[in-house]
């Protein structure tokens, strides 16, 4: 199947990609509920019709349309990004991929993909294709955190050397082969159909730690939808996916301060700054009343508001005592510290 796979992409799926005019224009909403580009119907339309020519009944989880059948009788589960790097397909820069992860036809989990392929003008990635890394003092990292308020001090210290080049399932290959020596993504977007290629070709040879609302996931516990989203720390060994995981996870004071201070360099005006803090305290107010958690780091918070508004000569304790109580109703002496 993988030999199939990869003559379909690479006989009609890359070519006419690489014809496509005005690539950007959408064209409707994919299953995953992103904009569908014209690059993306032309890269799935060719990759199914890849599958009748060579006669391959197949259930296919696309992240364009969704789960289809082609055939009578699926023998192959294949999860599908039809064209992963769309935006650059679409603005002729050449970093984009297919990526196909292949599983028996009654798959239901990322843990079911038992192999994969990553295709591109670029390399070929699939099982056996792992390879030796150099050494190097700072590792080079693919990070996705742009929308996130979730940047580590190891990040912005310059422990790593970053990178973001638009193709998740490419530089995901690229981990496999050397080039890269890690990839996180904290935006809580990627979906199955982003990494089933890479986790399937790279089973067993590199390591991919899952992550959703701050717990982490195993593979069983995500399902193969297009709409299902999670956050990725991937590097050639568990040690080095567990060191980039912990730098990015969400510790709440560091998030605090980052938010404030890594947005507005220069610092906000000091009551801006208390008024900003008291937005944090109750965000964290309704996540304690959900039951996720952050006790101990409401009641940090909630003491440095009260430090710095001691400090500043701030009147803000009466203002944050009653957004408390409205938000869990409770008396003053639950919401002090």
């Amino acid at each position: 199947m993988r030999e199939t796979v990869e003559k379909i992409v690479k006989e009609r799926v890359l070519p006419e990609v690489s014809k496509v005019r005005r690539g950007w224009v959408e064209v409707g909403r994919g299953a995953d509920g992103t904009p569908t580009m014209r690059v993306d119907e032309v890269a799935e339309r060719e990759f199914l019709r890849g599958l009748e020519e060579e006669g391959v009944d197949a259930r296919v989880i696309s992240e364009e349309s969704g789960e289809m059948r082609v055939g009578e009788t699926p023998e192959v589960t294949l999860v599908l990004d039809p064209l992963d790097g769309s935006h650059n397909a679409s603005r002729g820069l050449p970093f984009y991929c297919v990526s196909v992860g292949i599983a028996d036809p009654e798959a239901e989990t990322l843990d079911d993909v038992e192999e994969g392929l990553v295709v591109s003008e670029l390399l070929t990635f699939g099982p056996g294709d792992v390879e030796e890394k150099p050494v190097v003092e700072r590792p080079l990292v693919s990070a996705y955190y742009y929308g996130s308020d979730r940047m580590p001090v190891e990040f912005s210290q310059g422990r790593f050397k970053l990178r973001c080049l638009g193709s998740v399932a490419l530089e995901l290959a690229l981990v496999g082969k050397g080039a890269l020596d890690g990839f996180v993504d904290v935006r809580g977007s990627l979906r199955p159909t982003d990494v089933a290629g890479a986790f399937g070709a790279a089973r067993g040879e590199l390591a991919f730690i899952f992550a959703r609302n701050g717990r982490e996931l195993d593979p069983s516990e995500i399902p193969l939808r297009p709409d299902f989203r999670f956050e990725l720390a991937t590097a050639r060994s568990e040690d080095e996916a567990r060191e980039l995981f912990e730098a990015l996870k969400e510790d709440v004071g560091i998030r605090v301060a980052q938010r404030l201070f890594g947005k507005h360099p220069e610092g906000l005006s000091e009551h801006a700054l208390c008024g900003k803090l008291g937005e944090e305290c109750c965000e964290l107010a309704h996540a304690v009343g959900k039951g996720e958690g952050y006790g101990e780091e409401l009641a940090d918070v909630f003491a440095l508001v009260m430090n710095l508004a001691n400090e500043l000569d701030v009147d803000v304790l009466t203002e944050l005592r009653r957004k408390f109580r409205r938000v869990f109703g409770c008396s003053d002496r639950r919401s002090s510290v």
